[in-house]
């Protein structure tokens, strides 16, 4: 005979799937922290029981890997691919790269998730392995992009040190009313010589 809080779990995971959890891990990532992450905040802001997390999770960490990966998946592997699709010169698609920070309506959200996952990253060795996996496929990306564009390997590797440093940064320092001011630092990133 099933128990009625085993019935509960089938029927709260019937309706709620395990990106449900993972997307909702990721909002509080964003807002709390990893310390936030915690498996009844979850399932209360859900609307849900803890036996539903287990449904589809054994614990806690393995949540906390689906978020590195969903993290990965997102904000690195489908630009990668978005970018790659559209068959645009070189230039047109590290400029895109370039300005995902101001025009993607997600900008704000992936931000906060990213500098999460680098203080997790701080203290936490498979978030680390994981951001620096993510690091050097952003690193090697625009490295190829630059080096489509005429430039040496060894100036193509500096630039795209300068170009994702750029990425990570203009945000907070360009306000959304200047983008000449962005304009111009990316021709700078961008200028042949």
């Amino acid at each position: 005979m099933v128990r009625t809080s085993q019935k509960v779990a089938r029927a709260e995971a019937t309706t709620l799937d395990k990106r449900a959890w993972t997307d909702a891990a990721l909002h509080t990532l964003a807002e709390n922290g990893i310390d936030g992450v915690r498996v009844e905040i979850l399932a209360r802001d859900l609307g849900v029981t803890k036996g539903s997390f287990y449904w589809h999770f054994s614990d806690r960490g393995e949540l906390l890997d689906a978020v590195l990966q969903e993290w990965r998946r997102r904000a690195t592997l489908s630009i990668i691919d978005r970018l790659e699709r559209t068959h645009e010169p070189a230039e047109q698609r590290l400029r895109r790269l370039l300005r995902l920070q101001f025009e993607s309506r997600r900008a704000e959200f992936g931000s906060d998730v990213e500098l999460s996952i680098r203080l997790w990253g701080r203290r936490d060795a498979h978030a680390l392995a994981v951001l620096r996996e993510v690091d050097e496929l952003r690193l090697r990306y625009i490295r190829g992009l630059v080096e489509e564009l005429g430039v040496s390997k060894g100036e193509a590797a500096a630039r795209a040190i300068l170009a994702y440093s750029y990425m990570r940064v203009s945000r907070s320092l360009i306000p959304s009313d200047n983008m000449a001011l962005a304009d111009e630092c990316e021709r700078v990133l961008l200028k042949r010589v």
